[in-house]
């Protein structure tokens, strides 16, 4: 275990749906309404909590997964910008101790508090319970062998019985409560089947909410006292990551003039913040575009990077810029040195049909034909590697997650996915010297050669321009 506290602190909670993503954007936007200096993190391979922080702050939020990048690079990567008078949140995933396939520790919430050496402060919903909540807290004590749980705040009670249950809880855990926040719609988070709902396609009221009832319940002397944050609130701008642009010469020399393109709009917006600081210490310049609105790829690009997304949900802006596709279509088949995950790669298909099984045409590179289906196909953690090396070195691996609504006619056979601990296995992915197609969203920090291989592919054709 790290013996330095950082100054921050983790938000976990009994399972999902107790609160905490709520919680802790109304713990966010008080803090940066006190003029605190802030950064935030969300623990897990998840897009759209990150992207409601980034609202919140106005600086990227990023992701930190212990079975991703082990101890070592966990907090390496925690630590990148750091500031000794920054505070840091960080929001768990699931209950506090699911990790990998729900039983094995690493990815969870409390490995990562663990590996940080963060204090956890537990978010429990009150609904349907009253004096159950103590049972509840005394056995995550228990559990908690690195006694790291310093506060709970009580979720969905309301004042009488927060102010009746409160000395009870202290008294028999001898764990603090931190305030309470009352069963109110307007602090509901608006959801859909990959989660919440994008925060640029709703109403953000129910954050402003969070933030004024966060601001008003929460204990903040103990807080702090938690956090082990001593710095003053001072700070007119929340720190940015000095990291970010930190090249060095001799990556800038080699990889001088690269350009990746890369799709960012409401249909592609899954992106982790450390993908793109891997490719831009690597010397690789970032020109964002939208597969909806632009009508072809930007110019003097060397790459293409299709991230995930909901495709799904603008499907007929996607089929009708057909100048896009067309362009998209030419430059790959050209050997445009392409990345393609999940949406991106269904993207690239010949169609996409939509709830109501209306087809719409798509970029056609690839086979397949994609719909909706009734759940989630092949969930979580997953192990790449190709099965004859086209794209990759051979034996290289790499990490990656899966989480989809819609299945491909044609999902491709280049690789092999292995799940941890039940070791189930199947094939998917395109791959060709200069393409990566499949469903897995690939984590570059897990694996930074993946990075390095594809921008040697990006120098191969701009030396072939």
């Amino acid at each position: 275990m790290n013996e330095t506290q950082s100054q921050g602190v983790l938000i976990g909670a009994p399972c999902s749906g107790s609160g905490k993503t709520v919680f802790t954007l109304g713990l966010l936007a008080a803090l940066k309404k006190k003029n605190y200096p802030v950064r935030s993190f969300k623990c897990g391979p998840d897009y759209i909590d990150p992207m409601y922080h980034t609202k919140v702050l106005g600086i990227p939020c990023r992701n930190l997964d212990t079975w991703f990048t082990g101890e070592e690079k966990t907090r390496e990567l925690y630590q990148a910008g750091n500031d000794e008078n920054t505070i840091s949140v960080v929001e768990g995933v699931m209950g506090l101790f699911d990790g990998v396939a729900g039983i094995r520790p690493e990815g969870s919430s409390y490995d990562l508090a663990r590996v940080l050496n963060l204090p956890v402060i537990l978010v429990i919903s009150a609904g349907g319970v009253g004096r159950s909540l103590i049972a509840m807290i005394r056995g995550f004590k228990d559990m908690d062998q690195y006694s790291l749980i310093r506060g709970v705040f009580i979720n969905k009670i309301s004042a009488d019985m927060y102010n009746r249950l409160k000395p009870e809880i202290e008294k028999e855990t001898g764990i603090p409560c931190l305030g309470f926040l009352p069963k109110d719609e307007s602090l509901h988070a608006p959801e859909r089947h990959l989660g919440l709902v994008a925060p640029d396609e709703t109403d953000q009221g129910f954050i402003k909410a969070a933030g004024e009832a966060v601001e008003e319940a929460l204990d903040w002397n103990a807080f702090f006292k938690i956090s082990g944050y001593t710095g003053k609130n001072e700070a007119k701008v929340s720190p940015v990551d000095q990291e970010l642009q930190m090249i060095t010469s001799d990556q800038a020399e080699v990889s001088d003039g690269l350009t990746l393109a890369v799709a960012r709009d409401p249909a592609f917006s899954f992106l982790y913040e450390d993908n793109l600081r891997e490719l831009e210490r690597a010397g690789v310049n970032i020109r964002y575009f939208s597969p909806i609105k632009d009508h072809a790829l930007p110019d003097g690009i060397s790459g293409l990077y299709l991230p995930g997304g909901y495709p799904e949900l603008y499907l007929a802006e996607l089929s009708e810029n057909i100048s896009m596709r067309q362009d998209i279509l030419e430059k790959i088949r050209g050997g445009l040195p392409t990345i393609a995950e999940c949406g991106g790669f269904l993207y690239l298909g010949k169609s996409i049909k939509d709830i109501l099984e209306e087809e719409y045409p798509m970029v056609g590179l690839l086979p397949g034909n994609a719909e909706r289906k009734g759940k989630s196909g092949k969930f979580g953690y997953v192990t790449v590697e190709e099965v004859s090396p086209t794209f990759l070195p051979e034996g290289l691996k790499l990490k990656g997650h899966e989480f989809h609504y819609y299945e491909s006619t044609e999902e491709g056979s280049s690789c092999r996915m292995v799940k941890p601990v039940t070791e189930k296995s199947w094939t998917g992915i395109f791959t060709t010297e200069t393409l990566w197609a499949g469903f897995p969203h690939i984590y570059f920090p897990a694996e930074p050669e993946f990075v390095r291989v594809f921008v040697g592919k990006m120098m191969n054709y701009s030396k072939k321009l």
